[in-house]
Formats: C-alpha cells, structure tokens, sequence
C-alpha cells in the first residue's frame, strides 16, 4: 500500500515542531520506500538528526542526500549536500574530490581547482604521495597555466619514480618560465631535467644558452664565422633551423622556447617573428597569430616590400578566408600597388562578411569599405552587389530576401529614451557591485568593456535603533550596497578576464538557498547580479537569505534600495514590492506595509492582507506579537 506523502510530511512537521526529533525521522523514513532515491528525504533526515545532536548520522544522511541528487541529475543540489557535510564534520576531506569534480562539471573551474588543491595539501601531510599525485593531475588537466600544480607533480613524480612524466613536466616548466624571461627559474627546471635525464638534448641547449646569453642581446656586428667552422651549441642560426624543426613537427613548446630565446637576445628580429606567428597560426591560436601577421604585413607594407606583404596575408588567410582585417589589409595592398579593381574585390568582400556577422563595437565599419569600394570601382559588379545594403532605392542584383536581411543588419536602431534619473552613482559594470563588509572575498573581474567611473558605493547598515528596555540587538555583520542602474557609458576596452557565469551562480546560489546554506548562497548571488540579467532575482534572494537569516533590517535595507533601481520594473517589482511589505507587516510596520501593498493592490492575496491591516487600524489593535517599528535609519554611505 502506497504511503500517503501529504499525511507523513504533516505528522513529521508536526513532531518536529514539538521536539520529538525521533519521531519525525521516522515519518520521514516512510517516503524512503516508494521514493529510495529522493535526495530531498535524505537532506530533511540529516537536518533533523544535527537537531538531535547526531553528527554521524546526519553525515551519513547528507551523504545519501547527495548520491541521489547526483544520481539524479541534480549537481547543484549535490554540492550543497556536500558542503553541509563540510560544516558539520570538517575533517572529512575526501568530500572535497567529490566538490571539485562536481564543480568542474558545471564549469567553475577555479572552485573546482580550489576543493582540489584542499584534498592535495592534505594527502601531501598525510604521506599520501601517490592519492596527492592524482589530485595534482586534476589540478594540471584543469588549469593547465597552474606552474605551482605542475612543479607539485613533477616533485611527486620524482619521489614515485616516475622518471618520464617528471621529465616531460620539468621540461614544460621550463619552456613557459622561459618564454616569461624567467631565467633563472627555467635554468632551475632544465637543471631538474638533466639530474633526471642526463643526455636531454632540449635541457642541454637551452642551459647552455642561459649560461652563456643570460638574455643579453648578441652583437649584431660580430664577425661572421668561417663557413667550416662547426656550429656552437647556442648558434642563432643553429637554434632557428630546430625550431623550424620542431614546428614541423608539432613541437610547439620546445619551438616557442627556442624562439622565445632568440627574440630576447634580438629583439625584432623578422624572421624570428615571423616563424613564431607562423608557429600560432599552425597551433590554431588565431587571435595572438592574427596581431602577429597584421604587425608584419603592415610592416612590409609600408616599407613597399609588396611580396613579402602579400605573402603574409594570403598565409593568414588560407587558414581564416573570413578575416576582415587581413582582407581589408590586401585591398590596401592592392590599392597601393595601383589595381584598384582587385583592392574593390577584397573590401567588397570583407562588407560582405560584416553585413552577415557584425563586429560589435564597429557599426559603421561597413559603410566605410564600401565608400572604398565605390571609389575605387564605381558601378562595379561588386559596388552594384552590396549597394542595396547601404542604398534601399539602389537596383539590386539579389534576390529580394537576402537584400532585406541585409537592410536589417546594417541599420542601426533608434536610441532608446534615457530612464529616469536615479539618485546613485553609476554602475561600474566589469566590477563586483558592492562588497561584503567583513567578509575577503576577493573581486571578480569580467571582460566586458567598461566606462572610467568612480568606485562602487559601498554600502554599510548601521545597528537598528531599538527602544531603552529592549534587548541590545547584534549588529548585522553583512550587507550589500546595492548598484544603480547602468548608464550611457563612453566605451573603453578593458583588460580581459573570464567572464562569471551568472547563470551557474545563480542557480547555484538557489540550491545553497534551498539546502538552508544561506552564507554560502549570499556569496554565490553577490556574483550573478553582476549580470544585468540576473541582478533584480539575486538582490532579492539576498534579501530573502537575510530574512532566513532572522535579519529582517538588512533585507528590508536591501529591498527599499532596490525597488529604487530602474531594472527593477514589472512583474519582479511586483514581487520585489510584495516581500518589503510582508518585512514591514512581520515587525510591526503596518502603515508602511499598507502602503507598500496599496502599490500593488491585485497582486496574490495583497487584497485580504490590506483589509486585515486596515481592520487591525479601525480598531486599535497591534499587530500580534509583533514588537513596535523601530524608528528607520538612513543607510551609511562610505567615504560620504
């Protein structure tokens, strides 16, 4: 016979709510027959046996909370079971593989590297050198730029007698600490190397060449050698003939090492160059291989070393065909060299790829090559082709769709109205929008391109003032300074960094929420309403945190402050409105809930709400068992 699920859940609150903690765990053991999967049953049964004082067991339940939301799907719901794990039993360090593996399953790399780097110092305590060196892998394999996991490796490697992978590790330290100029720490590597492996040739040369250059530049009118003469090991010309080698070959790292040598020691040597720009283009890194190519090119160009020029270009383009700026490099090649029909054809064709994928930040890019175009060869075929996109009474030479589809790209709409203006100061959008007094969580930097503007306002509650006879309240440790909506900005490239996925955090932040982890969610909603998308439904589950939290000020502070942002508009100020009113009603505030409910007057039950409270007003009573509204302070702002 099926357990009915609403009657168990009732009798289980119902103990509960009377300390009958056995009880409850037994009602809700009831739901583990027809659900034995259910990770919610599990999480219920954990907390009510911490309530009981059982740490083992509520472990163990957390445990089988978290093996069903994982089984299940559910990894954020995972995580939260695991770090309520962490809270109750710290010392129960295998959780963190299962944090890491989790996290970098949802793609937070840097928590995933950081669980990692908690299980590995410990095995690395603990003697456990072979589980320390797995963990170190993880680390590597996820963050492959970590030179600290990868020396971590290497060592453990060398105590495991793991010759080979201690080599290949040294040798990759190496290369990137010399291609940083970081000599000393690469000569360090190498020298690892060759205590290892003897006869390394990579090792061999590349100290001898720190040895004997240190980094200085050679002299470029030192005599030439006898062409009997053997080559010295460190040779320029010996080192650029093995990193061609070794780039033909696929050996990138050693290549880039070598060649990274010779630049230090002649700076803008161009055919050092161009062979490493060709090495990037080979390994697929188009962006940094993209800089390289225009750098030379445009170099040849000007020096009307045409041949050279388009022999960089075209090497480009055979692996990206749809690079506008090295198209638009060729046709200012061929209009230098005096065809004007073929510099048409390349512009053209680069109008063409930007009316089909826009660059952002450059909307009149298009209508700028096509003046070019039209020129250079007016009423050419490829100037009457793209006319219809500039020119909607021009003829057109296709079809009629196409044509529209192209209108619509180019034009750019109307500028929206500016909102309404709101008292704060601009947002700095690739920044952390408030911090967390108390708190060292550090800033998270986005790549979005932002404004020069002043610092964030930093927000700070000041201790609710509370009537002589009451007792002295604890002052609220964390509150948030909510940002004001983004203005127009002046555009300005920012350093890049990567982006946080608001949507990751969020939904994460929900799932500590959910699982009564509400620190943890706080710090997971600081980061997703970074994004505009995000930021009204974070600001509000702070909120609500707080008012689990038995922190009614602070999320009524929150709250007052965002009903005042201009993103916070629709159906969200509606709720946004709805919970500052239910915070003004539960401590006493009932004129300013009524007010807040009369804003919203069909929203849910906000009618039969507002005829109580007028009805508790008409007779003079108070709220039950609310204490009196404690007079409001305004909010502290620093450096004000």
């Amino acid at each position: 016979m099926a357990v009915d699920r609403r009657t168990v859940l009732q009798n289980a609150q119902l103990f509960a709510s009377k300390g009958q903690y056995d009880a409850a765990i037994a009602e809700w053991r009831k739901l583990t027959t027809d659900a034995p999967a259910d990770g919610t049953i599990f999480n219920s049964i954990g907390d009510l046996q911490l309530k009981r004082n059982a740490t083992g067991d509520a472990v163990t339940a957390f445990m089988q909370a978290a093996g069903a939301f994982r089984s299940e799907g559910s990894v954020l719901k995972a995580i939260a079971a695991y770090k309520k794990i962490l809270k109750v039993d710290p010392t129960r360090i295998e959780i963190y593989r299962h944090l890491g593996d989790l996290n970098a399953e949802r793609g937070l790399l840097s928590s995933a590297v950081q669980d990692y780097l908690t299980l590995g110092k410990q095995y690395v305590k603990d003697g456990r050198n072979k589980e320390a060196l797995e963990i170190y892998r993880k680390i590597v394999s996820q963050d492959p730029s970590n030179l600290d996991a990868q020396l971590r490796v290497a060592e453990l490697c060398v105590q495991e007698g793991l010759v080979d992978e201690a080599v290949r590790m040294y040798l990759q330290l190496g290369r990137e600490q010399s291609a940083a100029q970081q000599y000393e720490q690469a000569k360090a590597m190498y020298t690892a190397v060759l205590r290892l492996d003897p006869e390394n040739a990579e090792a061999k040369e590349i100290t001898g060449m720190i040895e004997t250059g240190g980094g200085a530049p050679l002299n470029v009118s030192r005599p030439a050698k006898p062409s009997t003469a053997a080559a010295k090991p460190g040779d320029a010309g010996d080192l650029m003939a093995e990193a061609t080698r070794r780039i033909e070959e696929g050996q990138y790292a050693g290549a880039e090492a070598m060649l990274t040598q010779l630049l230090s020691r002649e700076p803008g040597n161009p055919e050092i160059c161009q062979l490493l720009a060709r090495m990037h283009l080979l390994q697929g890194n188009l962006v940094v291989a993209l800089g390289e190519y225009r750098f030379l090119a445009g170099a040849a160009l000007r020096a009307q070393d045409y041949g050279i020029a388009e022999s960089l270009i075209n090497d480009y383009l055979k692996v990206e065909p749809a690079s506008v700026p090295m198209l638009e490099l060729l046709g200012e090649l061929y209009q230098e060299r005096g065809d004007p029909a073929t510099a048409a054809q390349h512009f053209g064709r680069a109008v063409e790829i930007l009316l089909e994928h826009p660059e952002p930040g450059m909307p009149t890019l298009p209508a700028e090559l096509y003046e070019k175009v039209q020129a250079l060869a007016p009423g050419s075929a490829i100037a009457r082709k793209l006319a219809p996109a500039f020119d909607p009474n021009a003829e057109s030479i296709l079809e009629p769709e196409p044509v529209a589809a192209i209108v619509e790209v180019v034009q750019v709409p109307p500028p929206e109205p500016e909102p309404e203006p709101v008292v704060m100061a601009p947002e700095p959008v690739a920044e952390m929008p408030f911090r967390l007094v108390g708190t060292s969580a550090p800033p998270v930097e986005s790549a979005a391109v932002r404004p020069p503007v002043p610092e964030p306002v930093v927000v700070q509650v000041a201790p609710p003032v509370v009537a002589p006879s009451a007792p002295p309240l604890e002052p609220a440790p964390v509150v948030a300074a909510i940002p004001p909506s983004p203005t127009p900005p002046v555009v300005q490239p920012a350093p890049v960094a990567e982006p946080v996925d608001a949507e990751t955090r969020y939904a994460l932040g929900m799932a500590y929420k959910d699982m009564g982890l509400f620190d943890e969610a706080k710090e997971e909603f600081i980061f997703s309403m970074k994004d505009s998308g995000f930021f009204v439904d974070s600001c509000l589950m702070m909120a609500l945190c707080c008012k689990e939290q038995s922190r009614p000020d602070q999320a009524i502070q929150l709250l007052e402050k965002l009903i005042s942002d201009s993103r916070c508009r629709g159906g969200n100020a509606q709720l946004v409105r709805y919970e500052l009113a239910l915070l003004y009603e539960n401590t006493g505030a009932c004129e300013r809930a009524l007010g807040m409910y009369q804003s919203i007057p069909s929203f849910h039950d906000v009618p039969r709400r507002v005829e109580a409270l007028r009805s508790q007003s008409t007779n003079g009573a108070s709220h039950p068992d609310m204490p009196a509204p404690a007079p409001t302070s305004p909010l502290p702002i620093a450096g004000r």
